[in-house]
């Protein structure tokens, strides 16, 4: 094992053990993150760099160049190799920290109407009774419904469902956990995979499984299982996208409410989404300061 391998297999353990600024990495960020550092050392050592200690800043942005990142790809590249490479430097000396972040202009996310929305659910409805029908069925519905991310819907247990109160508990990014409502479809959805799906894909010779959703052979499922999901939904609508474009529907018909009544407060979806930042939700929902300008004339006594 050389000196870049040895220096990655160091860097693979530090995601796994701390993660970043001592907050836990999803595992689906550990593999971003080891992926782009494994690009920029592939091509650094195909290019004559005889080890991490030996790249420079000049090295280190023609290598950037020539993987074709996008600026956000670029940005999160950096982030990796700047961690990969610190040990490998003197304190603020790493040719990572010579280097710019590219400014990142937060993409539009295309909104789906309330209409549209419901049209989708009822497609997901009109699907057969099979075991994997009534699992997709109530993914659909919860990741609507409860505005989940797809590795949430992936992570939840049996243990944080509470039929009773119509909640479930979510372990998000950063392993925070937030307990978010159930929509009465999400709740019957549930109910029809866990009493007539799941027990048909258990597999009763394995050991027991806690997450809520498992794949046909009875194992947990993968992100990508749920974009193949959702995706084929979208797409016959004539729309792109996946699961995320569900999470980014339900924030903005909560703020928007019903056609009759009156939509969530901000803090709300933000505890809903599992944001840190008001910051972050205002900006994912689109909510500007003539949005909050046109609500506060319209419901202050004084506006």
């Amino acid at each position: 094992m050389d000196s870049w391998d040895q220096s990655l297999a160091s860097y693979a353990a530090g995601l796994r053990r701390q993660g970043g600024r001592g907050k836990p990495l999803s595992a689906a960020t550990q593999r971003a993150y080891l992926k782009d550092a494994r690009a920029a050392a592939g091509w650094l050592r195909d290019h004559g760099i005889s080890g991490p200690e030996a790249v420079t800043p000049s090295a280190l942005a023609a290598a950037l160049r020539a993987l074709g990142w996008s600026a956000a790809s670029q940005a999160r590249a950096l982030t990796a190799i700047r961690a990969w490479l610190a040990p490998h430097h003197a304190p603020g000396r790493s040719p990572a920290d010579r280097i710019q972040r590219p400014t990142v202009n937060a993409p539009l996310v295309p909104r789906m109407s309330q209409d549209e929305t419901a049209v989708l659910l009822d497609s997901a409805l009109s699907d057969g009774e099979e075991p994997l029908d009534l699992r997709n069925r109530a993914i659909v519905e919860v990741l609507y419904g409860s505005g989940l991310r797809r590795q949430e819907i992936c992570d939840l247990r049996l243990d944080g469902l509470d039929f009773e109160h119509e909640t479930l508990r979510v372990v998000g990014k950063g392993n925070r956990a937030r307990t978010v409502p159930l929509t009465e479809p999400a709740v019957a959805a549930l109910g029809r995979w866990l009493t007539a799906g799941r027990p048909h894909v258990v597999d009763s010779n394995a050991p027991a499984r806690a997450e809520v959703f498992l794949t046909i052979r009875g194992r947990p499922m993968e992100g990508s299982t749920v974009y193949r999901i959702v995706a084929p939904l979208l797409r016959a609508m004539g729309r792109g996208g996946g699961p995320h474009l569900l999470r980014h529907a339900a924030a903005t018909h909560l703020l928007e409410g019903p056609r009759d009544g009156e939509g969530a407060h901000l803090r709300v979806v933000q505890e809903v989404l599992g944001h840190a930042s008001l910051a972050t939700t205002q900006r994912y929902t689109g909510v500007t300061t003539r949005d909050i300008q046109r609500q506060l004339r319209r419901g202050h006594p004084r506006g």
